[in-house]
């Protein structure tokens, strides 16, 4: 009975069988991955983002800029960018919008739907000051919410009476 039950067995049920099957799969599945990995250069499509602080160290009421800057690294036009500075401690005495998007100061200041041309760079910069010494943490950061990608960093500005 057990050898009639074996030769009415599909071969993909077999335990040895399956495990080879699989194997193979797997490896097909890899090589495909590998085939179709992005390039080491900049692709089209690729941006990233800079924090720029005019001054590491002010004086109470005297002012500084911060610029965060959007960077597309590829030859063609990159949508849906979002910019921002998260500036708290400090108040916003004016700002230089980017090229293209819409933009908001609160407790953060973003610019949203940049439009970046190819190899383009658009700055959003913020004049600030402060009227507290301290020691103080300014991020920014340039994001694609569609995708999830994007580029944070963080300046330290101490400000001394």
């Amino acid at each position: 009975m057990d050898q009639s039950t074996d030769r009415t067995r599909s071969p993909s049920t077999r335990p040895g069988l399956r495990a080879a099957w699989l194997v193979i799969m797997a490896a097909l599945a890899v090589a495909g991955l590998l085939a179709v990995a992005p390039p080491a250069r900049a692709a089209d499509g690729d941006f990233t983002g800079a924090l720029a602080a005019s001054a590491s160290t002010v004086k109470i009421g005297s002012t500084f800029t911060v610029t965060e800057s959007a960077i597309n690294l590829g030859s063609t036009q990159v949508s849906g960018i979002t910019v921002g500075i998260r500036r708290l401690g400090f108040t916003v005495v004016s700002s230089q919008p980017p090229r293209t998007g819409f933009c908001r100061i609160a407790g953060s200041a973003t610019c949203s739907f940049l439009l970046l041309s190819g190899h383009e760079t658009q700055t959003y910069t913020l004049t600030l000051s402060t009227q507290t010494p301290g020691t103080y943490t300014i991020q920014g950061w340039t994001t694609q919410p569609s995708t999830g990608r994007g580029f944070g960093a963080s300046v330290t500005v101490t400000v001394t009476s």
